[in-house]
């Protein structure tokens, strides 16, 4: 795949980062911002771990015992799938996505950083996040306050479009 795709897949990664950081906005607004985490961070776990357990039955999966076990890894999803259901109460049930926008940017470091190097992969999800929440500023996503999009900030956003090509430099 050539180094552009990966740099187009680290800005997708960044926005959905965007997307996962208003959500946790929105939830931190109604419940608290350590409960938003909680929350985000057990839907994170859920994801990771059904993946695993995936990975596992397949035979794919490359680690240590014990957490290289089909059913402890599916056990530990379907628990904290089940927390989850129970921390969502009184929230909208499509919060329960916020934790699984960072499993992208958790396998891409894994995955992309070393084809196109850190700092390139850092830049672009950077990027990908600032164009993502301009973006969800301007529609005030989630019920956040509008932050409409001006001239100032489109030219941040180019600018910084700017910075991703510079750090790739001269190839």
């Amino acid at each position: 795949m050539p180094q552009f795709m990966f740099v187009i897949f680290s800005i997708l990664i960044g926005s959905g980062m965007a997307v996962q950081v208003t959500m946790i906005s929105a939830m931190g607004r109604v419940r608290g911002p350590l409960e938003a985490t909680w929350l985000s961070l057990m839907a994170t776990v859920m994801g990771v771990s059904a993946l695993m357990a995936y990975r596992a039955f397949t035979g794919g999966l490359v680690i240590p015992p014990p957490f290289n076990r089909v059913l402890l890894l599916a056990a530990i999803s379907v628990i904290t799938a089940a927390s989850l259901v129970l921390v969502l109460r009184g929230l909208p049930s499509y919060y329960f996505i916020t934790g699984l926008f960072a499993i992208p940017l958790l396998v891409g470091a894994g995955y992309v950083g070393p084809k196109i190097g850190i700092g390139l992969f850092v830049t672009a999800t950077i990027a990908g996040q600032v164009i993502g929440s301009v973006l969800l500023d301007h529609l005030g996503a989630f019920g956040l306050p509008v932050h409409r999009m001006d001239i100032i900030r489109g030219g941040g956003v180019i600018i910084l479009l700017l910075g991703v090509v510079l750090v790739r430099g001269v190839k």
